[in-house]
């Protein structure tokens, strides 16, 4: 009997011949694949279009300051006898994305700039905040030391800056320059931003950065020679720049002459005609920079080591004597400005408070004034008139104003705050509910929002008002990074 598989092994064991496919098969498969190349080369077409779309529509910035928003509540940014440019490769900082120049911010996760916001990057732990810029109604920026001291860039540079796109509800890590805390002629402690993608760090050395603080670069300057104010409006920039012999972070103590000096974005620093080599006799004092105005008409102040005021437009070759404060500004406060001369401008007036213990001018004898009253001028400094002493709450530090009379004051105790021109005060923000030690410096972003540093850096703080200085709240800039 035969075995029934072997007709089934041989017929699995011989070639198979496939059938052919359908007539038009094959024309039919390369039309579908010539539709499928040319549906997905017009879908990255419009994704291309949607970018490009979205990048053209995003919006500039323009300055909106009308205040120091930095340290001292006035307007732009608030700086050698030779020109140098704004702009050179002196010491180029990549920013704390590089691991040359990583300050105490830890490794962002995306580019570290305030013309990016957010950036991505986070903050790191422990930010001591010392000055803060905005440049719009939501958008500026914090400097301070950051991170664990000996434990950043080459041991010691720990400064940091942390940005916000939401005044202040939250904070993104921004790249710093690469150098510490003021320490005699160097460091720095001050902020100011022209607009999101050009700032400058100061106090006591210059910096530089075109991109939103990706990257900064230091500029050069004279030996003994320190920026003790900075301030910038219409895309010009103004530094006060200072002979000093202080130590440690007393950078802008023992000044005693002061040079103005102007650049224009990307331009030549040169002197300002008229405020060169300023004194008060020899004397150890101070000055402060003022820049106030619109694009149309635009005016400079500074009030000088010995009381006078000069004054001149932006884009003036010199400044002249508008007249003499009724004090003069005496020593200077730790972040570089006056203690007995608290200058701003808001309504269309310049305000001076002569803080208690200032020395008077010719302007007003010692018996024509009571310890911190408030000076209004309504002719650009030529003549003052005094109005009645502010309420005793602590010492002065800082002083702002804005639109519809409203001027506000920081000192060691609290805030206060006068809606009337300065003819009353009220305290909004009193020591008990403040924090210790008062702040050291205020500012009006406009006429309903302000800004506050408490003079305590180790709080961690920055203070916000959203109504005109009646309310206050402090804002925590501090993060989870390492230093």
């Amino acid at each position: 009997m035969s075995n029934p598989r072997d007709e089934i092994d041989a017929w699995l064991d011989s070639d198979v011949q496939p059938l052919p496919p359908p007539p038009g098969t094959y024309e039919r498969v390369t039309r579908q694949a010539r539709r499928r190349k040319i549906s997905r080369a017009i879908v990255s077409a419009a994704g291309a279009v949607v970018i490009v779309a979205g990048l053209a529509a995003s919006p500039k910035i323009a300055s909106l300051l009308t205040q120091h928003p930095a340290s001292r509540g006035q307007s732009g940014l608030a700086t050698s006898r030779t020109s140098a440019p704004v702009t050179p490769p002196v010491t180029a900082s990549p920013g704390h994305g590089s691991p040359a120049a990583k300050s105490a911010t830890p490794e962002p996760t995306a580019s570290a700039s305030l013309s990016d916001v957010p950036s991505g990057a986070s903050v790191p732990g422990g930010f001591q905040p010392t000055s803060v810029t905005f440049v719009g109604p939501a958008i500026g920026a914090v400097i301070g030391q950051a991170g664990t001291p000996g434990h950043c860039t080459g041991g010691v540079n720990c400064t940091s800056l942390a940005g916000t796109n939401n005044y202040g509800q939250s904070w993104f890590g921004v790249s710093a320059p690469a150098t510490g805390a003021p320490s005699g002629s160097a460091g720095v402690s001050q902020l100011r931003f022209l607009h999101p993608a050009q700032g400058f760090a100061f106090g006591p050395e210059l910096w530089i950065t075109l991109n939103g603080g990706a990257n900064w670069s230091r500029l050069p300057l004279p030996r003994d020679t320190r920026v003790t104010d900075l301030e910038t409006l219409n895309g010009q920039v103004f530094a006060l720049w200072a002979r000093c012999t202080g130590g440690g972070a007393d950078f802008a103590a023992h000044c005693t002459s002061f040079t103005l000096h102007t650049a224009p974005v990307g331009g030549q620093w040169r002197q300002v005609g008229g405020a060169v080599n300023l004194t008060a006799g020899g004397a150890a004092t101070s000055a402060s920079l003022l820049l106030v105005g619109d694009p149309a008409a635009a005016t400079g102040y500074l009030l000088a080591p010995d009381g006078k005021v000069l004054s001149g437009s932006l884009d003036s070759t010199g400044w002249t004597t508008a007249g003499t404060a009724p004090c003069a500004p005496g020593a200077a406060q730790p972040d570089g400005q006056p203690s007995g001369a608290l200058m701003t401008a808001g309504s269309g007036e310049l305000y001076l408070l002569c803080a208690a213990g200032a020395t008077s001018t010719p302007a007003s004898p010692p018996a024509s004034r009571a310890p911190g009253t408030l000076y209004v001028s309504a002719d650009g400094g030529k003549t003052w008139q005094p109005r009645p002493a502010v309420a005793a709450l602590g010492t002065a530090t800082s002083l702002a104003a804005a639109t519809g009379n409203l001027v506000v004051l920081a000192t060691s105790d609290g805030i206060e705050v006068s809606r009337d021109d300065g003819r009353t005060w009220q305290v909004t923000l009193p020591a008990a509910a403040g924090p210790p030690g008062g702040f050291s410096y205020v500012g009006m972003t406009e006429a309903s929002q302000g800004v506050a540093v408490p003079a305590n850096p180790a709080l961690h703080q920055v203070w916000f008002t959203a109504d005109g200085g009646q309310m206050w709240q402090p804002s925590p800039v501090q993060g989870t990074g390492s230093g």
